[in-house]
């Protein structure tokens, strides 16, 4: 058996496909190198996902290789090649570092990379080994309209963030006997180069050196070089693939890119790779799902918090539009001629929920949202389509757009190789005309939600309606109790952050306003609702209403309003009214010309969630607690008064 070592590839007599050639093949997407990493490297494992397996686990391991391994590490890269000029290693510069950082990129509950370990090997079923380690652009094989990429030209990006162009490959697998195999190899994508009267591609395979390839090390082999290096194993039955990018490129994305531009920190590498597979992979991330991707992300061995749905009031919008189309009750949209369902449409309103990650920020979020996330079959995000703003900075909009399976490799064909958008131009035909139209009926429905033929009206005020909490998205306001509570405002006009919410009442002991006849007046112990029924008198020391919690934003029968609980204490007559205030806390005047009011919308009574219209409510019975519901209007400070009247 050879001695492990490099191999470079020459040029055959018919040709062949430089390095610089592969590097170029994602075209130049707007997207940082760290960015696409996330992408391109998650959708190959998501294609690769066993079936029957409810979790993919995928993770980004950003490291310096300890000082237990650097000498194996060392060795490998100072090796040269057995065939060609290179016989001081093509790494000699990293070799003499004191410090080699690498960035791991694995999976577990994949298929791994099985199938011939030759291009020109026979016919199989699986080919997963020759399409990423040795072909380029090679989809036989891969699986049909649910599939991203399945090791096409994504790939590239795994050697684009590498400065040396260099990525370890090790895998395991299940071979068409059942039994577990491993195989390591590196890969490199070099410079072309001529060495004497020879020419080479510039690519070149670390491995057992053979003729006219390169055999990766199998089985025990690949096992025993994996624990040299430090690469973490596989568990049990475990199979799967980890990839190793050798000296990634960190480079801050929020910054020109240039020689001289700055790289980021391991931690702050690590904040962003968790950011950009939170906002790029979110759909297949929701732990409700039936097959989820779970994403652990550690930067020198200390894991890096990945936001999800649960805990970032943006992706929570999103998620909430995506499931309603998961559930098939979006809205459907068409073209019209010819005539073609295009898809499923569903849309959240958001109030505060302002997105501030720099890896949404690359994808074109930030601030409150006003997009539309585009999906097809696999369900990772292809791009966020932007659309108008709202015209209060606070409020905005997260909608999901998921083409029909019938579209679906009509849309992919109209991907760029970087999988980042939808470009009809691609397309000829109805091809063309259905994802055009797509396009036209998104933008239809971005005008319809940020309200922009409304805006054109004069405006309420300059004030923000409310700040809302970053993780739930809930209106800040003062603890429960009776008086105003008011949060602390930005003196800035325009930039206030505050809302009023006060209780008021009128007497706390006197004689009924009017009369009641005895046929509508409740019996017994039992609270009852409606119009006709008041309290006969309010004895000495009744108590007042009380505001309960913060109110908060939600939509209902899709108009956005406000909700706040308040506590009636015992028989009570209450009466709703909300008022707009100016800059200065005082109400308003008068009424701007065409513009929309808030106004009390009703009571919803949360035993069995049954809404009461109107400012006024009747109750008869014990403490209970009910939800005063006003309709939200943008750009205005507004005053909430909850009163008893006896």
């Amino acid at each position: 058996m050879s001695e492990p070592g490099w191999y470079a590839q020459p040029f055959r007599a018919d040709g062949g496909i430089t390095a610089g050639g592969l590097l170029s093949q994602l075209g130049r997407p707007n997207l940082s190198r760290l960015t696409l990493l996330v992408r391109e490297a998650a959708q190959n494992s998501w294609d690769a996902r066993l079936p029957g397996h409810p979790v993919v686990h995928f993770r980004l391991d950003l490291s310096t290789v300890g000082p237990g391994h650097v000498a194996a590490w060392r060795r490998m890269l100072s090796l040269g090649s057995s065939s060609t000029g290179y016989r001081n290693g093509m790494f000699h510069r990293l070799a003499q570092t004191t410090a080699i950082r690498y960035l791991a990129v694995s999976d577990r509950g994949t298929s791994g990379l099985a199938g011939p370990t030759r291009s020109d090997a026979g016919r199989t079923e699986r080919r997963e080994w020759a399409r990423f380690v040795l072909n380029s652009g090679d989809r036989d094989g891969a699986s049909a309209s649910s599939s991203g990429g399945t090791y096409g030209y994504g790939k590239s990006a795994l050697f684009q963030l590498s400065k040396v162009g260099c990525v370890l490959v090790y895998t395991r697998f299940e071979d068409d006997y059942g039994r577990l195999r491993s195989r390591f190899i590196g890969v490199a994508i070099r410079e072309a180069f001529w060495d004497g009267d020879s020419r080479y591609t510039g690519r070149h395979w670390w491995g057992l050196p053979e003729e006219e390839h390169c055999e990766p090390l199998l089985d025990a082999q690949a096992d025993a070089i994996a624990r040299e290096l430090g690469i973490p194993g596989f568990h049990a039955e475990e199979t799967g693939t980890t990839l190793v990018v050798v000296d990634p490129d960190l480079t801050d994305p929020s910054l020109p890119d240039s020689d001289t531009t700055p790289e980021l920190s391991v931690p702050d590498a690590g904040a962003f790779l968790a950011d950009a597979a939170a906002w790029n992979l979110w759909p297949i991330m929701l732990t409700d799902r039936a097959v989820q991707l779970a994403v652990r992300v550690t930067a020198n061995g200390i894991d890096i918090t990945v936001p999800g749905a649960e805990s970032d009031a943006a992706l929570a919008f999103f998620a909430s539009a995506y499931r309603t189309v998961a559930e098939g009750s979006g809205q459907l949209l068409v073209c019209g001629k010819p005539r073609k369902d295009l898809g499923l449409f569903a849309h959240q309103y958001t109030y505060g929920a302002s997105v501030t990650s720099l890896a949404a920020r690359e994808l074109g979020l930030e601030g409150a949202p006003h997009h539309v996330c585009l999906l097809r079959g696999p369900e990772l995000v292809v791009r966020y389509h932007s659309g108008p703003e709202r015209s209060n900075p606070d409020a905005g909009y997260a909608a999901v757009f998921k083409v029909t399976d019938e579209l679906d490799q009509t849309f992919a064909r109209a991907e760029p190789p970087s999988h980042d958008g939808w470009e009809y131009q691609q397309l000829q035909g109805r091809e063309a005309t259905f994802v055009r139209t797509a396009a036209r009926r998104l933008k239809e429905q971005c005008d319809r939600l940020s309200g922009a033929q409304a805006r054109r009206a004069v405006k309420v005020g300059a004030y923000s309606l409310g700040s809302v909490a970053q993780r739930l998205g809930h209106l800040l306001a003062g603890p429960g109790g009776t008086g105003t509570a008011v949060l602390p405002s930005s003196p800035l006009p325009g930039t206030s952050r505050a809302i009023t919410a006060s209780v008021n009442h009128n007497g706390s002991s006197g004689t009924p306003t009017h009369s009641v006849s005895p046929e509508t007046s409740p019996r017994g112990d039992e609270g009852g609702w409606g119009g006709s029924w008041e309290p006969a008198g309010r004895r000495r020391g009744a108590r007042r209403p009380t505001l309960m919690s913060e109110p908060y934003f939600e939509v209902i029968d899709g108009l956005p309003v406000i909700v706040q609980r308040v506590r009636l204490h015992g028989p009570d007559r209450v009466e709703g009214s909300v008022r707009v205030l100016t800059g200065d806390g005082g109400a308003e005047g008068q009424t701007p010309t065409g513009a929309t009011q808030p106004e009390v919308y009703g009571w919803r009574i949360p035993a069995d969630g049954r809404i009461v219209t109107g400012e006024v409510l009747y109750h008869a019975g014990d403490a209970v607690d009910v939800e005063m519901i006003v309709t939200a209007v943008a750009d205005v400070l507004i005053d909430i008064n909850v009163v008893g009247r006896s």
